[in-house]
């Protein structure tokens, strides 16, 4: 199932990454949502914003609660199983 969007395109790496890092927030039951994610990554607001946005378009990451903020988001279906395949599960 490797698709585009993780593997050959400009930016596939940080996609990889952000999905690895909404996992762990779920795993540990903490909130994730785009300013921790560009503060782990050591990136600014927008270029995690154009990420996410391309992950949510393509049903990878869902937000859980759309009129809050910040906005928290989670793995769907399809996110948690490119995760696995990352994984090499």
């Amino acid at each position: 199932m490797k698709t585009i969007l993780f593997y050959w395109s400009k930016g596939a790496d940080v996609r990889r990454k952000i999905i690895k890092a909404i996992a762990e927030c779920e795993k540990k039951e903490n909130p994730c949502y785009l300013n921790l994610l560009a503060e782990k990554f050591e990136l600014s607001h927008v270029a995690v914003k154009k990420h996410l946005d391309l992950l949510l378009e393509e049903g990878y990451v869902k937000i859980l609660n759309p009129d809050g903020k910040p906005v928290y988001l989670a793995l769907t279906k399809k996110g948690t199983d490119m995760l696995q395949e990352f994984s090499g599960r």
